[in-house]
């Protein structure tokens, strides 16, 4: 059995892992790097160097298995080839064909082989037998445990330890215990200032909440609608502080795919607090108008006239056009609740003007160092190989664990 990582070995994102023997080929996530979210350039500038996976190839991937609904390991997809099979979460199938399709950039799978995989089902490809397992991360969230013959390999994509679904990362640790190969994840190893003042879901949800009730101000808020765990915290926040929470179509559509597959997730029609603005990107609107759901929730329709009457009753999704009017008619003082990864705050401009106003509070959609060494113990590999990090060379003294450290394009038998 060989090992070939195409990207990932030296930075966050774009991971892409090729695990193969003499019969079989299979991918582990196929997704772009994370400056691609930055650029205009097309999606085939970001091919990795992988063979028999793209359009123009004759395909000689048998299948591959995708983790989660973050670009950075799904990217790729709308470029494959529609022979090869492409498994996955329930959750992240509706997402990739419900979700993205609406998004300004034409993002398309609707002709791929996709099959659903559940948590614990394993799918038995040529020689290799893959089995997911569901992890904490965003939902859908899967890892991957590899067996050929007696050897195994597990892949974590990326995941968690501090939301409510915490218990299903640990679970992983005791279902999948003992492999050969631990291809894990090391985004925090280089945040070393990542030491962050909400460290779980619940510490984030008590600090919107504490912000709301002791501020006058209407507040602003931007997170990613996708989250749902952070979606979920405003949610609840905005019914503790008593105030009404203003999200977009585009959100609201999203907690009906979310209800969709859990059932204790809302929509916007089961909740008074939530009223729905319908002033959003226009190519979203656009789409949304053609397939019907742009008005799916009209009767929870909100004006900005109502939004000015009361301001302070209010917190706002983030709506440039929206905020700017506000901002423009009166509405002097408020309260800007940052819920992002802090690097986007630094490297983007869109903020800067509502700077002596922002409050970060947010919590990582990764494993920090503490909680990674107590799964590499609890777990129990024999080798770890990292990815999905600008620090492994840091692994071996990390987790004490002996490290197989790859490069990018590098095959190795395992």
């Amino acid at each position: 059995m060989k090992i070939c990582i195409y990207r990932g070995t030296d930075e966050i994102g774009g991971n892409c892992i090729e695990i193969s023997t003499n019969k079989t080929r299979i991918l582990l996530d196929i997704g772009t790097p994370l400056s691609s979210m930055d650029e205009k350039n097309p999606l085939e500038t970001y091919k990795n160097s992988c063979c028999g996976v793209y359009q123009e190839d004759t395909p000689t991937i048998d299948a591959i298995f995708i983790s989660h609904t973050h670009r950075d390991h799904y990217g790729l997809l709308p470029i494959i080839n529609t022979k090869i099979p492409v498994y996955m979460s329930k959750i992240t199938h509706d997402i990739l064909t419900k979700i993205e399709p609406l998004l300004p950039d034409d993002f398309d799978v609707s002709n791929l082989d996709i099959h659903e995989i559940d948590s614990k089902q394993t799918i038995k490809i040529k020689d290799l037998k893959i089995t997911a397992f569901a992890v904490d991360h965003i939902p859908g969230a899967m890892a991957y445990e590899i067996t050929y013959g007696k050897k195994r390999i597990v892949y974590t994509g990326d995941f968690r330890f501090h939301s409510n679904q915490k218990w299903k990362s640990w679970a992983l640790a005791d279902l999948a215990a003992n492999p050969d190969y631990l291809i894990m994840e090391g985004t925090r190893l280089s945040r070393t200032e990542d030491i962050e003042k909400y460290n779980t879901e619940n510490s984030v949800y008590r600090a919107i909440t504490k912000l709301l009730r002791e501020s006058n101000n209407i507040a602003f808020a931007t997170f990613s609608s996708q989250n749902l765990n952070r979606l979920v915290s405003f949610i609840k926040a905005s019914i503790a502080s008593n105030r009404t929470l203003v999200i977009d179509p585009y959100t609201a559509t999203l907690l009906d795919v979310f209800n969709n597959a859990f059932a204790t997730v809302p929509t916007a029609d089961m909740l008074n607090n939530i009223r729905i603005y319908f002033g959003t990107s226009e190519s979203i609107a656009t789409k949304m108008k053609k397939n019907g759901l742009f008005y799916k929730h009209k009767d929870k329709k909100i004006t900005k006239e109502e939004i000015l009457a009361k301001p302070n009753k209010f917190i706002l999704k983030y709506n440039k056009k929206l905020a700017d009017w506000l901002l423009k008619n009166h509405v002097s003082n408020y309260d800007f609740i940052y819920s992002m990864w802090h690097g986007y705050l630094e490297s983007q401009t869109t903020w800067d003007k509502h700077k002596e106003h922002i409050v970060e509070i947010h919590t990582s959609g990764h494993a920090d160092i503490a909680n990674l060494q107590k799964f590499v113990k609890r777990i129990k590999p024999k080798t770890i190989i990292p990815i999905h990090t600008e620090c492994k060379n840091d692994f071996q003294e990390k987790f004490g664990v002996k490290t197989l450290v790859l490069n990018d394009n590098e095959p190795k038998e395992i």
